[in-house]
């Protein structure tokens, strides 16, 4: 196990290109005819393959792993991570996600701490549905051009709706942790749903407050102003 687990990190770590300074050092990627089909998913499937054909010390059992025992993991809860994953493609794929960032324009005449709330309300509930990851790729070079068309920096814009992305607790499928708490299979849907909501909104007010309060000190975000290098890129 040590040996498969060893082994699926280097290969993980080294599938693509490591670019350190000026050296680049090849992924073992680049010695298949196309690249892009050898994922993380590929290299997960594989490894765990060979845990089915090695053999195991153990008298009671012939491999390391058999299916019996793999039977027993949440599948259900793979399934419905795996279903986020898929629908945050579909958002993009469709243009959904940048038609959701496009509404955020009307926000523009409001305060822009209530512009930030508005943001951070948005992201919560939308990575409810979504990967926290895909939202975030998606979703903050739109903040970032809302900033600059409203004037304002678009760091106050992209930190909480970063951390808006991971402030997501009603569903299963909106955080890994999520996911492995519904694994334990001691809670329903219903129930997370109705906590997790006061747990979103709790996380839309620390998350304004804190880029209010301390945005200033640790970022030097003016809120009054936009900065030289945002209105030239």
């Amino acid at each position: 196990m040590l040996s498969v687990f060893v082994s699926l990190a280097a290969l993980w770590l080294s599938r693509a290109d490591i670019t350190i300074g000026e050296l680049t050092i090849p992924g073992w990627a680049r010695l298949f005819s196309n690249p892009s089909y050898l994922n993380d998913g590929v290299v997960a499937v594989a490894m765990s393959i060979i845990l089915f054909i090695a053999p195991a010390k153990h008298k009671s059992a012939r491999r390391i792993m058999d299916w019996e025992t793999a039977s027993k993991l949440p599948w259900n809860i793979v399934l419905l991570f795996g279903g986020g994953f898929a629908l945050a493609s579909g958002f993009k794929t469709s243009g959904l996600s940048m038609w959701l960032g496009s509404r955020l324009e009307v926000v523009g005449a409001l305060h822009p701490i209530l512009i930030v709330m508005a943001i951070c309300i948005l992201l919560t509930f939308l990575t409810e549905l979504t990967s926290n990851t895909a939202t975030a790729e998606m979703l903050l070079p739109v903040l970032a051009a809302l900033a600059v068309a409203v004037k304002l920096n678009p760091l106050l814009l992209m930190i909480p709706g970063t951390l808006s992305c991971s402030c997501a607790f009603m569903l299963p499928v909106a955080t890994p942790p999520n996911a492995i708490v519904f694994g334990a299979e001691r809670l329903k849907i219903s129930d997370m749903a109705r906590v997790g909501l006061l747990l979103n909104l709790f996380g839309v007010v620390m998350i304004t407050a804190g880029i209010y309060i301390l945005g200033k000190a640790v970022f030097g975000i003016d809120i009054s102003h936009m900065p030289d290098w945002a209105s030239n890129g």
